[in-house]
């Protein structure tokens, strides 16, 4: 019961700080993080990768072909579907997709991910956005305050 315990307590600190993504395509996610939804790249992109950040979340994007060399046989499994949501939050929703939209128009690049629906309110009252990025990996984009 102890240990038990231990973990609880242990659990309720634990943060996360990082999170990877591997995409099909490194320059195209890149285009739809940095200059889409604003992320910061402080480092060029290599071939193979990125790192920047959200906030203080340390966010990776790293080709397919590493799913192998860091998982063995598991990386090699096929991909399909959407097996996560990345969720942010910001304080005025509506000004946040005004700029994506505008910020998808003026870059001349295709397949840079879709508006899934336009902001709208939930039956548990949050106000949403939800898109994908170019891998299809959903997105929601929450407004901090219900009453903006």
């Amino acid at each position: 019961m102890a240990a038990l315990r231990a973990a609880t307590y242990f659990l309720k600190f634990m943060e996360i700080d990082y999170i990877a993504l591997f995409v099909s395509d490194v320059a195209r996610s890149l285009i739809f993080y940095r200059d889409i939804l604003g992320f910061r790249f402080d480092k060029p992109a290599k071939p193979d990768g990125v790192e920047g950040y959200s906030g203080r979340l340390k966010i990776g994007i790293y080709d397919r072909s590493w799913l192998p060399k860091l998982f063995g046989d598991r990386g090699k499994q096929m991909i399909s579907g959407n097996p996560f949501l990345l969720s942010m939050t910001v304080d005025d929703l509506d000004q946040v997709y005004q700029q994506i939209c505008d910020r998808q128009l003026s870059i001349q690049e295709s397949m840079l991910g879709d508006i899934i629906s336009p902001p709208e309110v939930m039956p548990w009252g949050q106000r949403i956005l939800f898109l994908s990025d170019p891998d299809g990996n959903i997105l929601e984009i929450v407004q901090s305050n219900p009453n903006p």
